[in-house]
């Protein structure tokens, strides 16, 4: 009986496949979720791209496109959370730069307060900026102006999307339950009047 029992490779395999089972498992599944995450990027991009042009160039309204952006994303992502931020700058160079000077004293880059310059004592004239994004700071300009700017205009959309994974990963390998995808694009307004330069500024 025991010797008939040693023999029997009947159902050998099984503790082979149990081996290989997780890992097959887990490959399988990340392929799927590498392939869902690609997915949702492209269709963000799609509906990113597509908003920008409708609200740019063919003058649709800008909530309207927006809306209509997140209908395009939750048709491939039910319950994702879309966050929307746009802006407008007069000139390419003024993205993700520092405001520019247009008045600088005492030449030394850095916007300075009001300083005596005719020696009577009693401080006279300041640095001045040009205050591309309208917010009475000189900084770094992320988006610009608030809204889609005017003729002539680039004109910046970043979205962040959150959405739910396709397959609970986060249960075997530690990653998060919710996955982001992050875009941006940039389009320039038609010049069919005159472009409005931004406001200059001067520290008081």
């Amino acid at each position: 009986m025991l010797q008939q029992i040693q023999n029997d490779r009947r159902g050998a395999t099984l503790p082979e496949f149990a081996l290989v089972l997780m890992p097959l498992s887990m490959l399988i599944m990340g392929t799927m979720e590498v392939g869902y995450q690609a997915y949702v990027r492209s269709v963000t991009l799609g509906a990113l791209e597509t908003l920008s042009r409708a609200v740019t160039l063919q003058g649709v309204d800008s909530a309207a496109g927006e809306n209509e952006f997140r209908a395009q994303v939750r048709r491939v992502a039910p319950a994702a959370t879309v966050a929307i931020t746009r802006g407008s700058v007069n000139r390419f160079n003024s993205l993700d730069s520092m405001e520019r000077l247009t008045q600088d004293l005492n030449g030394n880059g850095i916007l300075d307060g009001p300083v005596d310059t005719d020696g009577n004592g009693i401080p006279d004239k300041s640095d001045c900026w040009e205050d591309v994004d309208n917010n009475n700071v000189r900084n770094v300009v992320a988006v610009g102006r608030d809204g889609i700017g005017g003729a002539d205009d680039i004109v910046r959309y970043n979205v962040t999307v959150n959405y739910n994974r396709l397959l609970p990963l986060g249960n075997f390998i530690g990653v998060g339950r919710t996955a982001t995808v992050v875009a941006s694009t940039i389009v320039r307004r038609q010049p069919y009047e005159a472009q409005v330069a931004p406001p200059i500024k001067c520290k008081t």
